[in-house]
């Protein structure tokens, strides 16, 4: 279940805001700018998260682990409840280790795994690749941006008035809305290293990409 929710996630990281404000076309506001370029300054961050996605259905499934996120394209996702899992890139493919099951997937493209999100997080999402939707005040130091980047992937980002980042939400086909909180963020970088993988002895390897080649040549 958890790898699914985290496909769906890091294919598709938009609830719509109720009696949110049209903005469209018009400046964005300072916090969401001061955002922006924050997240294109620093050279990473490293956190815990809480995810929560909210079935349609009214039932809702929690999830939390930690984050790491370094420029270019690198992370480390690793969720601990409510069972332990692991997503790791370097930038060049994506390693996905369950030790329940004592086994990994390498992937070979990021296209499927890669999303607007990560992309935003680590700084290559830039303030011309971004229209503003609409925003709705939620408190007085939180407000939540309904966003597309480069017309296309929706989010929306709960940012403080300094521009710090509270959480991003994203709603799936079904209608499912994922919502990732950000706790205790530091604003540092790991090291390369911190963002590699080697499968454990006796844990089963997968390569994705050869499996579809075999599939089809058997077909």
């Amino acid at each position: 279940m958890i790898k699914a929710v985290c496909i769906v996630l890091l294919c598709s990281l938009v609830a719509s805001i109720a009696a949110a404000e049209s903005v469209s076309g018009k400046a964005v506001p300072d916090q969401l700018d001061r955002a922006l370029n924050q997240m294109a300054e620093i050279p990473g961050i490293s956190c815990e998260f809480l995810q929560i996605v909210y079935f349609t259905d009214g039932g809702e499934q929690r999830y939390s682990g930690t984050l790491s996120i370094s420029r270019p394209g690198r992370f480390h996702w690793k969720y601990l409840m409510p069972y332990e899992q692991l997503y790791v890139s370097d930038g060049n493919g994506v390693w996905h280790y369950e030790a329940d099951l004592m086994q990994a997937e390498r992937l070979q493209s990021l296209d499927g795994v890669d999303p607007v999100a990560m992309k935003l997080l680590d700084g290559r999402v830039s303030r011309k690749d971004v229209e503003l939707l609409s925003f709705e005040r939620l408190d007085r130091d939180e407000t939540a941006f309904r966003i597309t980047v480069n017309r296309s992937q929706e989010l929306v980002l709960a940012l403080t008035n300094s521009g710090e980042l509270r959480w991003l939400e994203s709603e799936d086909v079904l209608g499912n809305r994922n919502r990732i909180l950000f706790i205790n963020v530091e604003k540092k970088r790991r090291p390369d290293d911190y963002f590699s993988f080697v499968p454990p002895d006796g844990v089963d390897v997968i390569n994705v990409a050869d499996s579809l080649f075999e599939s089809t040549d058997n077909n």
